[in-house]
């Protein structure tokens, strides 16, 4: 987990979850933002969901924040 999370601050790639609780911790200002999903979905309504949250949004308004959708 620590060389994925490191990839993804180094890149300022958002990280997509179910394990919201343990990846929170490592929201930093201007790094990474990390989303967390329910894991009781299917790919399908992961892809809808994710796909409504930020379509539409600047990219930058998910660096360094924890949201749970």
């Amino acid at each position: 987990m620590r060389i994925f999370i490191k990839k993804a601050i180094g890149n300022k790639c958002l990280v997509l979850t179910i394990n919201f609780k343990d990846f929170r911790r490592f929201v930093k200002d201007n790094k990474s933002g990390v989303i967390g999903i329910n894991s009781q979905l299917s790919n399908g309504n992961i892809d809808k969901l994710v796909a409504k949250f930020i379509s539409g949004k600047n990219p930058q308004d998910f660096l360094g924040k924890g949201t749970k959708i």
